[in-house]
Parts: structure tokens; sequence; C-alpha cells
């Protein structure tokens, strides 16, 4: 599961990245887009994103598409974190545990799509973010207490919030620093920041869905360290995904991951 350019090496702004074994994106329901790779300006997560209420099953609601395309592609879903006020947005975040075909945790939110961000001319305007958890990452009622667990569901719940809260976008190869200056996500935890790549661990037609009329993608939050940040401000897009593939790092969540910027005598 490598991530991988065209054979052109072209930057982002021409070629959008795809993943290995998957054909060039635009073949995959991506478009060609001209995208600015401006980062947009964050406040921290914490305090937790409140109010949030935890439902347990059945999480598949009626009417509700995005949820049944999570669990048509992803597996059967467990538990709902659920908005209670939409600001402006109402966003949901599906756990979708482990299963045979998949060995680790899903969270994936219903409710970013269902207005337009804020986009540049040519831009996708509607998105829903996931982010993939080691199978016995910890989401119970006492467990989503303690922020070294909850971090990842107040994280997509900020970024989901974020475009609608300032007439912005997100999309892919977009980075989000927690704050200014940077912190942790939470005690323990050393991210301070995250991008945003294609779905690489789930199938090709979890990707994207059209529903009246509206495409929309589905992007994977991998969370970065503060130097990774800085490497993609630096060098761009580009040289953060060759320290991916160098060490081995794909879209799954590994608290205490290797940074993958290289040191030299002190510096990046």
């Amino acid at each position: 599961m490598r991530y991988c350019t065209s054979e052109n090496n072209l930057p982002l702004d021409t070629t959008l990245r795809c993943m290995e074994g998957i054909i060039d994106a635009p073949q995959n329901g991506f478009p060609h887009l001209s995208i600015s790779m401006t980062e947009p300006t964050s406040t921290p997560l914490y305090p937790l994103a409140a109010p949030t209420q935890q439902q347990l099953t059945p999480a598949v609601l009626p009417h509700d598409p995005v949820a049944e395309h999570i669990a048509a592609h992803l597996g059967r879903i467990d538990t709902v974190f659920h908005d209670t006020i939409a600001d402006p947005v109402q966003v949901d975040i599906h756990v979708v545990p482990a299963n045979e075909r998949y060995p680790f945790l899903r969270l994936v939110t219903s409710g970013m799509s269902s207005r337009p961000m804020t986009v540049p001319e040519g831009a996708p305007p509607f998105a829903e973010l996931m982010m993939a958890l080691p199978a016995d990452w910890k989401l119970d009622e006492q467990s989503v207490q303690d922020e070294r667990w909850y971090w990842p569901v107040a994280l997509l719940r900020h970024l989901a919030h974020y475009p609608h809260q300032h007439a912005t976008w997100l999309g892919l190869g977009h980075t989000v620093p927690n704050g200014a200056p940077v912190k942790p996500y939470a005690k323990g935890v050393a991210f301070t920041g995250a991008i945003l790549l294609p779905p690489a661990s789930a199938p090709d037609a979890f990707a994207s869905l059209d529903h009246d009329g509206k495409d929309i993608y589905f992007h994977c939050v991998v969370p970065l360290y503060e130097a990774e940040l800085q490497l993609v401000r630096r060098r761009g897009f580009p040289a953060l995904l060759d320290g991916f593939n160098e060490k081995g790092v794909t879209d799954l969540v590994v608290p205490g991951r290797k940074n993958t910027v290289k040191k030299f005598l002190g510096l990046f």
C-alpha cells in the first residue's frame, strides 16, 4: 500500500496522488484539479468539541445514504458519536469495528457533505472524512472521557466543521496544524497536525458516493508530526509521501510511529 505519483512526478496542482494498485486518480473518480495548497489555519481541538452524544446500535438510520455507504463498503456500524447541535452542519462519527476483511477500526463522518464547502473553481465541494485506527482502540463510554482515546473523534469533528465555519474547503493534500503554534492533540500524543490523503486501506468503491446529483469524496485523515508538517510547507506534498513510502507509513494511525523526516546534525 504505497503512495505513488504519476510517472512524470507532476506537482499536486496538475496530478492527484494515487495508491499502488490503483490507477491514476481521474480514472477512479477523482478529477484533475487545480488545487490551492494554501494551508488552512486552525484553532486547537481542546476542550473536546462538546456536545457529543454516543449512540449505540442500530447506527444506520433511515435516509442516511452516507451511513449506508459506509456500512456497505467497510462493514457494520456499531456506534455513532452524534452531534446534538448543527454548527452549521450536524456531523456524526460512525464507528466500524475491525472485521474479517479489515483488521482495524474505522471512524467515518456523516454530515460534512450536507452543505457544499467554499471551493475554488473545479474543486469538489462535498466531502466526508475517515480515520483508520488499531483494532483495540478504546471508544467505550469510560475511555472516551480520556483525551488519549478520544482525540481522533475530536479531530474528525473539528475538521468536518472547519470549512463550514470558516467559508473555506478541505481536499486531498491539505494539511491542517493543531493550532498556531502547533500543539499535540492530547497528552502523550506527539502528532500536531494532519494531512488529507485518499482512503488507501478501503475498497476502491468506498472513495466516492453519488447521491442526489452530488459527488461526495471520502478522504483519509492521517496525523503528522510537526517536522512532517514543516516538510510539506518547505518541499511540498511529494517529499512527505516519499518519506511515508520509505518508512512504510500507511493511512492506519500508529501511535508512536517513526517520524519520516530525517535529521542531520540537529537540522531537518
